[in-house]
């Protein structure tokens, strides 16, 4: 008889052992969790001493091998927290005079039941206070895009019905201020424009159109007349924009564009006071060989959103004033900077994904020393990055050739775009690799400001079940929100070893 079936035998013969064994039967899926309603635990990620069933099991197995039979009784202390509620229990259990608990499977899971319901009922009582609110939009068709200004207190829809809506909020409750026809097509995306630049919003649609809308505060509400056409930009390459996103640095803005078929454009205005007209800065296909008209598509742009880079990039040479975009593109994601001639390089290039990439966001945070990137992609995965810049630029282009040197042309004119040539091999290769170390060292000599970073994928969440269609930072950059497919909304943070791990999960569909 070797050691497993020895140790196996002397389990299936000790009672203490065969009642952590039924123990663990009833609550490694506790049916009593299944049902709770309106939102589930969260998980450990509220911190390190928090415990899920199945840890707390574990605790009571360790307790259990470390007890001496011949006490009486046997006290086991649970301790953690639920979002914002601390909670300790202390399971005791009598022991009969020979250390045998006839009970224990039934006793420690009805205890345990009844810690973790208690805990449940004062999370789900906090949740509550902070309810989804819903009202009734009025479009005629899906909405499709919302978003909310800078500080909360306004709120743009825009609809296949090929109209928008603002909203203002007041005394809990959001009421209509306009509503009008913006587009010829479906509004596929918009976005309010900064705190400092008026009531601005920008939107695009499948007319191929990039419509920017300022609001006359002397027009009466609900006339359809308040927001007033000032730009109107249309695509050069005939396939409509696909997203867009605002970057603003007190009074300057600009507006970066994507289009279906992988053409990006970067606009400022002519005059920073006046939006009607703008100027083309930066023009760049970001996908080599444009997609097929059948083949879902990808594309996304998201601008850092704080005035500074982040401080390590800084004394690595980045200029103070650079602006920085995040591009998905199809299954990768390119990360553009500017360097002190205000012309944009490729910095580094984010890869993994397996399907296409549908959101991207940049998180806030410029002086943790390092740049955070996260991407929700179809093949149901959310994949966080972090972008590291050493001081020594000359190691970093070296350590990095394989992963942006190639791509680090300047964003001018718009290039022709044809079938892949296939790469060389043998000595050819090493001749390539040997001229790119050797362009890319000289790289920020020639062109200064300009700095490369070194990616890490640090997370690779896929808890959702399905797609993930939306991802989204808090404020302070701590705390991460997604949702997808199977309707529901999860937050992320990272925990103290590093890890990102789910903090909590509402059931949208459940919860209104």
């Amino acid at each position: 008889m070797d050691l497993d079936d020895q140790l196996h035998q002397e389990d299936h013969h000790d009672p203490i052992q065969e009642g952590l064994n039924a123990v663990n039967h009833r609550l490694i899926r506790p049916s009593f969790l299944k049902s709770l309603s309106p939102s589930r635990l969260p998980s450990q990620a509220a911190s390190d001493s928090s415990l899920s069933p199945k840890e707390a099991l574990h605790e009571a197995r360790d307790s259990f091998s470390h007890h001496q039979r011949s006490h009486s009784k046997l006290s086991i202390t649970f301790e953690g927290s639920i979002d914002e509620l601390e909670y300790a229990s202390i399971l005791t259990l009598e022991l009969s005079p020979d250390g045998d608990i006839p009970n224990v499977a039934q006793c420690i899971s009805e205890k345990l039941e009844a810690r973790f319901l208690d805990a449940h009922h004062a999370y789900a009582k906090m949740a509550s206070e902070r309810n989804f609110q819903t009202f009734s939009h009025g479009h005629q068709d899906l909405v499709l895009a919302v978003d909310f200004n800078y500080f909360g207190t306004r709120m743009v829809t825009a609809s296949s019905d090929h109209r928008l809506k603002v909203w203002d909020r007041k005394d809990d409750s959001w009421n209509l201020v306009d509503s009008w026809r913006g587009h010829d097509a479906e509004i596929v995306d918009v976005k309010w424009n900064g705190p400092f630049m008026g009531e601005v919003l920008g939107s695009i649609a499948e007319d191929g159109r990039f419509k920017l809308w300022q609001e006359d505060v002397t027009e009466v509400p609900a006339s359809s007349r308040r927001f007033k056409l000032i730009t109107n930009i249309g695509s050069d390459t005939r396939a409509p924009f696909m997203s867009l996103d605002f970057k603003n640095i007190l009074q300057d803005t600009w507006v970066a564009l994507v289009t279906r078929d992988g053409r990006l454009t970067v606009y400022e205005p002519l005059d920073q006071s006046n939006l009607s007209e703008w100027n083309l800065i930066a023009q760049k296909w970001v996908c080599e060989i444009p997609p097929d008209r059948q083949e879902e598509v990808g594309f996304k742009v998201c601008f850092h959103r704080e005035k500074l880079p982040c401080w390590t990039s800084i004394m690595a040479g980045l200029d103070r004033k650079a602006l920085s975009l995040a591009v998905a593109a199809m299954h990768n994601v390119q990360v553009f900077r500017t360097d002190k001639a205000k012309r944009f390089y490729l910095a580094a290039e984010l890869k993994g994904a397996r399907q296409v990439i549908r959101d991207i966001a940049w998180a806030n945070g410029s002086m943790r020393g390092y740049d955070v990137i996260a991407t929700a992609s179809k093949d149901g995965a959310i994949r966080v990055y972090e972008l590291t810049t050493p001081q020594s630029t000359k190691k970093t282009l070296t350590a990095n050739v394989s992963a942006a040197s190639t791509a680090a042309d300047n964003m001018v004119s718009p290039r022709l775009r044809g079938p892949r040539s296939n790469p060389p091999s043998g000595i050819g290769a090493g001749l390539a690799g040997a001229s790119r170390v050797n362009d890319n060292a000289q790289d920020s000599e020639q062109h200064p400001g300009r700095v490369r970073h070194v990616v890490k994928m640090v997370a690779e969440l896929t808890q959702h079940h399905g797609a993930v269609w939306r991802v989204a930072f808090s404020q302070m950059g701590d705390l991460l929100v997604s949702t997808g497919d199977d309707g529901a909304i999860r937050t992320w943070k990272k925990a103290v070893n590093n890890k990102w791990l789910e903090y909590a999960e509402i059931d949208a569909a459940r919860d209104r």
